[in-house]
């Protein structure tokens, strides 16, 4: 017990709950599913396919910090993979797969480029117009996805060079190329967050924007730097969909806005913003991964296991409501 207690101190509670929950969730899934689970093709696959859900959480638990969401950053994803293919496409002349590594350089620059725009417009209009995330990001999500199907037509367009799909699908020292972004991104994210003024004033807003602004914060840069990240997270994405998928659609993976949301809700961030552990949000989206993959082993149909994320996530707000019902109560029986 005082090893736990230590433990707690050191970790956090909701970090060392989230990884007593994975371990349990490892052995359900292993007893469900036998020793394929465990073989090194399944552990293989989970290792590319974390970081797709892994990118889009921690994109995600950027805009929650401070009570907004960015409902956009799935369409995101996929619009940086579209601007890709179409400044591949001039530069090569319709012979993608001859492109060369500064060729495809610039074709990666200018899809991050557009999701800058996408995260400053974000930022300007929730702090600047006041408009709430939720309408601003929807809004945004529809004309990406208009505009996504507009130039693709609705088919899946494919055959990048091979040096664009390493990102997605290479190794570098027997290492998945996507697990290693991931960690150097994850190692970013926590410095930014917890070691500059910007982490600081960050959830500073969310916890009370009217103090952070007295204390000297700008709000609007601030706002628009967060937008900013949560897109290039989503670019980060769409690098390793079009690796790991080797094409581009206008819906890819358009369901994982509620996967990232859930990871966010499962790592104990605040939807009101002001709380919220990268490291627990990172535990969480390894447990999503461990039930998924333990799910499509099991041949589960995906509008099911689809509709199981969205089951969670209202039990977790229902949980959460109830429990700071209880809370009040209890605070006010003790007043008394």
């Amino acid at each position: 017990m005082k090893a736990y207690a230590k433990l707690k101190e050191y970790f956090g509670a909701t970090t060392l709950s989230l990884f007593v929950t994975m371990v349990l969730v490892f052995l359900l899934m292993y007893a469900l599913n036998g020793r394929k689970y465990v073989d090194p093709y399944n552990i293989g696959s989970m290792s590319y396919q974390l970081p797709i859900i892994g990118f889009l959480a921690v994109g995600m638990m950027f805009t929650m910090l401070t009570g907004g969401i960015n409902l956009a950053i799935v369409s995101n994803a996929n619009f940086n993979g579209l601007v890709i293919w179409i400044v591949l496409s001039r530069l090569t002349g319709d012979k993608m797969k001859e492109a060369g590594i500064g060729q495809v350089a610039i074709a990666i620059a200018a899809g991050f480029l557009v999701s800058v725009v996408i995260g400053v417009f974000h930022g300007v209009m929730v702090a600047w117009l006041r408009i709430p995330a939720l309408l601003v990001t929807l809004g945004t999500m529809t004309l990406i996805i208009g505009i996504n199907e507009a130039v693709t037509r609705g088919y899946t367009i494919s055959g990048f060079p091979a040096s664009l799909t390493n990102i997605g699908n290479g190794r570098v020292a027997g290492a998945p190329i996507p697990i290693m972004l991931f960690v150097a991104s994850c190692a970013a994210a926590y410095c930014l967050l917890r070691h500059t003024r910007f982490g600081f004033s960050l959830y500073m807003m969310g916890a009370n924007e009217t103090a952070a602004k007295f204390s000297g914060v700008n709000i609007m840069r601030t706002t628009i730097i967060q937008y900013v990240i949560s897109s290039l997270f989503a670019s980060m994405t769409s690098l390793i969909m079009i690796g790991q998928l080797n094409s581009i659609k206008a819906n890819f993976y358009e369901s994982y806005v509620l996967v990232a949301v859930l990871a966010c809700f499962l790592g104990g961030v605040d939807p009101n913003g002001g709380f919220g552990s990268l490291s627990a949000v990172i535990i969480a989206t390894v447990i999503l991964q461990l039930i998924s993959s333990g799910l499509n082993l099991l041949r589960m149909d995906p509008f099911m296991i689809t509709a199981m994320w969205g089951g969670i996530v209202i039990l977790l707000i229902f949980g959460r409501a109830l429990l700071a019902t209880v809370r009040r109560k209890f605070s006010r029986g003790r007043a008394g």
